[in-house]
């Protein structure tokens, strides 16, 4: 599903309106029917309700769904934050209608408390807003927000923009947010996606067509957009579901390899093998299906591994590189010698990606998923973690863009960014997955999925997907502080169980 900014959703209501011909005023009755039928599926007190309206169309909505409300025998407060007489087009409109019901309207003042409602509708501001809200609505938004009531927020919690995921002054926290034809970026990125609540699309008649004109590209992945997984035929063999080698690990971090082969055996890789130094080989012995490349070394990898590797890795199909690797230059030269005598597709995690440089990257154009947090992507741009976080959507795509790479940027909104310009979000982040172990998981199921010919979108896609989707399983079960990451990688087939059921 598209994810839009302001601009882009008022260039879509605009080809709608004006091009294919379907008025606005119809638009609104859609979205008021929309944002009702989802108010009578809450399973919330609805003795005495409030909506809450400002003068533009978010207001227009808000007066449209509180006819509804009416209409279906419900007891209903308009509470008006501007004088009526600010109220034009198809808002007045509406406004005109309700005026003709038996409906009390209050014009807010100080007085005005919010406590005895049970369900508050917010209909004050739209996406549009572009600003801190000041003045009486500032004042109306603290007091919905200190309020007992449920909180239905119509299209955007007021006090939030359309357009960015920053909190910028007060805004409304809802519990549920009926968002019209497609989610924008305040829904599915934090911070302003805590403010949001449940988040519900719902369809006003705004063809694909016209959201297609606007050029979206940045898209929420789910279980209907999500690649479909591949169905073994019964005379398969291990040699048709590739072979992933692990490359990391260093003293007191050999766990991080072990895991991520772990990860990709669980992800289906017919062969996985882990690169392990031989003092440290009894790690592998848990998992007695990931084959061993022993190291010669001691400690962590020189140019002195470099060539038995290439060696080795020469038949293979992925190499997944980084993990608990370490960050001293030998290990630098060791792997920027790697990179340069193989041209395998690579996933890169962890230390590996400390490593790279312009050099490096520009090696691994088009053949290489990397991996970072927010952390290790500012190291890679050469910025501060706050400059990542206020504008990582731009920074991922043009990343991915520049240098030809799938950048899988890891957070609770994590990005996939493309080659080709595109972004995806995996918007179901867990917390459960904060903790050590969670990225070295996902390195491994995204390699052991391109050992199995997924490109390496697909890849990217379905590893971050699958890994939430398993977690999420989990914290049914368990709680969330206590989930370890190998729980995670040993229940993977309940995750793609369940993604499975959807195709």
């Amino acid at each position: 599903m598209e994810v839009l900014s302001s601009a882009q959703m008022m260039e879509a209501d605009r080809y709608t309106i004006e091009e294919i011909g379907i008025p606005s005023i119809v638009l609104m009755e859609n979205a008021a029917k929309g944002i009702f039928e989802e108010f009578l599926k809450c399973e919330v007190k609805k003795d005495k309700i409030a909506v809450v309206v400002g003068k533009g169309n978010n207001g227009g909505d808000g007066l449209a769904v509180a006819r509804h409300l009416i209409n279906n025998g419900f007891s209903v407060d308009v509470i008006l934050i501007y004088p009526p007489e600010d109220f034009k087009g198809d808002a007045k409109i509406n406004y005109d209608i309700l005026k003709k019901y038996p409906v009390k309207f209050i014009q807010y003042d100080e007085n005005v408390e919010f406590d005895s409602y049970d369900v508050i509708f917010d209909a004050i501001f739209g996406t549009g807003l572009g600003k801190a809200v000041k003045g009486v609505a500032e004042q109306v938004i603290e007091k919905i927000n200190f309020s007992r009531g449920f909180k239905i927020a119509v299209d955007i919690p007021s006090g939030l923009s359309g357009s960015s995921y920053e909190i910028f002054g007060k805004c409304v926290k809802a519990d549920l947010t009926v968002t019209l034809a497609r989610p924008k970026i305040v829904h599915v990125f934090y911070p302003a996606k805590k403010m949001c609540g449940e988040v519900v699309v719902k369809d006003i008649s705004i063809p694909d067509s016209a959201v297609s004109k606007v050029n979206p590209e940045l898209f929420m992945l789910n279980y209907e957009n999500l690649p479909l997984i591949y169905k073994r035929e019964p005379d398969s063999h291990k040699g048709n579901f590739g072979h992933n080698v692990v490359i990391g690990g260093s003293k007191g971090k050999m766990g991080a390899p072990v895991m991520a082969a772990y990860a990709s055996l669980m992800a289906g890789a017919g062969l996985t093998t882990c690169a392990i130094f031989e003092d440290y080989y009894y790690y592998l012995s848990r998992y007695p299906e990931v084959m061993a490349y022993i190291v010669q070394g001691k400690d962590f990898y020189t140019l002195n591994e470099v060539n038995a590797i290439v060696d080795f890795v020469q038949d293979k199909d992925v190499l997944t590189i980084g993990c608990g690797m370490g960050r001293n230059h030998q290990i630098k030269e060791f792997l920027a010698e790697l990179i340069d005598k193989t041209d395998h597709f690579t996933v890169i995690d962890a230390d590996g990606l400390f490593h790279l440089d312009e050099i490096l990257l520009e090696k691994l154009r088009y053949r290489a998923v990397l991996t970072p947090h927010i952390g290790e992507f500012a190291r890679l741009l050469g910025v501060s973690k706050d400059e990542v976080l206020k504008d990582r959507i731009n920074l991922a795509k043009e990343f991915a863009i520049k240098y030809g790479v799938v950048l899988v940027l890891k957070s609770a909104d994590t990005i996939i960014a493309t080659p080709d310009g595109l972004l995806f979000v995996v918007s179901n982040g867990v917390p459960a997955l904060a903790k050590g172990g969670s990225g070295d998981c996902l390195a491994g199921v995204i390699g052991g999925l391109i050992a199995q010919k997924y490109s390496l979108v697909d890849a990217a896609k379905i590893g971050c997907f699958v890994m939430n989707v398993t977690a999420s399983l989990l914290m049914e079960e368990k709680n969330e502080k206590c989930i370890k990451t190998t729980e995670v990688i040993e229940n993977l087939y309940r995750g793609f169980n369940k993604i499975e059921a959807y195709q």
